[in-house]
């Protein structure tokens, strides 16, 4: 049998809920305290499965209520009732961990509705024998709003979704875009599931695309570091030279580093009719050059396109990525990617210019561009 513990210094006010819900008695049972801390001692008792409570109470009121369950990560739904809701006292309730909240006076077949609902959502269920990456693309695309918790040796995490986009993550000490790095790169561990989102003020504003991207690579250079600290691999630098009697290696184009291929770019893309935004990028994730470009949103769809086309190319059992990508748009104009081995080129072209003939155009060039070296 489900639990509902609700909270109000208001004795007569319990007792009309408790009437309210009679009719429900076989899908929950009601819990009563007239403050926090009879609140916390009621959670202590036996387990909770949603917390009804009111803001304004004696002794321990229902912020700090609030704020002492998620200090001891107790991941329940929360309905908070006030009769001051303004914008910003959502926000702090959000920031909190609440469900949502109802305004007094309450409208009890309102209130009845929203237990129902959160005692649906707050089901929790176990996932195993899926790395947490997949599982990740999974909630993606299935649009959910969750609450994630990840346990690997003594480290937790939490990220955060809501409709299938990742709000914020955390782990101790780190918040936001640095803790989604840090959860996903960690050995498979235990993910539970939590069908509410536990925490909707946005911190991270990456498409998970990207994130998985980024992530991905922090996790290659961690690992190359370790093993240089370890002695396996040395860093290119300390290479030994080779030996003195073999013939000398022919002469190697100077590095010329990220501004000489954005210039050389830059030239070619000028002298292409039809485009009106672009955006190049290294696959590490560095902006080379944009154009008319919001640079936080533009440069991550771009990654995550390219990362999405890489899974469908393993999937199908193809060995190289497509020679360009194409997607159409409301108002007719195209989005053109280039994949190549060293840089990313995205581009807005124009709907009456054929986005095939540009791509055959400039591909070339992608493919051959080269970080280190001109071509």
């Amino acid at each position: 049998m489900k639990r509902v513990l609700i909270v109000d210094d208001d004795q007569g006010f319990l007792l009309s809920l408790q009437d309210m819900c009679r009719d429900h008695a076989d899908q929950f049972e009601i819990v009563t305290a007239q403050n926090g801390k009879e609140a916390l001692e009621r959670l202590a008792e036996k387990p909770v499965h949603l917390l009804v409570t009111d803001l304004k109470m004696p002794e321990m009121d229902g912020f700090e209520l609030i704020g002492r369950l998620s200090k001891r990560g107790v991941i329940i739904p929360v309905i908070a009732m006030t009769a001051y809701g303004t914008p910003e006292m959502e926000d702090r309730l959000m920031t909190m961990g609440a469900f949502q909240y109802i305004e007094k006076p309450i409208d009890f077949n309102l209130l009845l509705k929203k237990i129902l609902d959160g005692l649906a959502a707050g089901a929790k269920g176990r996932v195993t024998g899926i790395s947490l990456p997949s599982f990740l693309q999974l909630l993606e695309m299935d649009r959910k709003t969750c609450t994630i918790t990840v346990k690997s040796g003594r480290h937790y995490g939490m990220l955060c979704f809501e409709n299938g986009e990742l709000l914020n993550a955390f782990t101790e000490p780190l918040e936001g875009l640095e803790a989604a790095f840090e959860i996903i790169n960690w050995d498979q561990g235990e993910i539970e599931i939590y069908n509410f989102c536990r925490n909707r003020k946005r911190t991270i504003n990456e498409p998970l695309g990207f994130i998985l991207l980024e992530a991905a690579r922090f996790s290659d250079e961690k690992t190359e570091r370790e093993a240089v600290a370890a002695g396996k691999k040395q860093p290119e630098e300390d290479l030994d030279p080779p030996p003195a009697n073999l013939p000398s290696a022919p002469d190697l184009p100077e590095p010329s580093g990220l501004s000489s291929i954005g210039a050389e770019m830059e030239t070619l893309l000028n002298a292409t009719p039809g485009i009106n935004r672009m955006v190049l990028v290294t696959n590490g994730g560095s902006t080379i050059i944009r154009k008319n470009v919001d640079n936080r949103e533009f440069r991550p769809f771009i990654s995550y396109v390219v990362i999405t086309a890489d899974k469908l190319r393993k999937a199908m059992g193809y060995q190289e990525l497509p020679r360009h990508i194409i997607l159409s748009q409301d108002r007719g104009g195209k989005l053109l990617i280039i994949p190549g081995p060293e840089v990313t080129l995205g581009l807005e072209v124009d709907p009456e210019v054929s986005p095939v003939k540009i791509s055959a155009a400039l591909a070339p060039a992608i493919a051959a561009a080269k970080i280190g070296h001109t071509a």
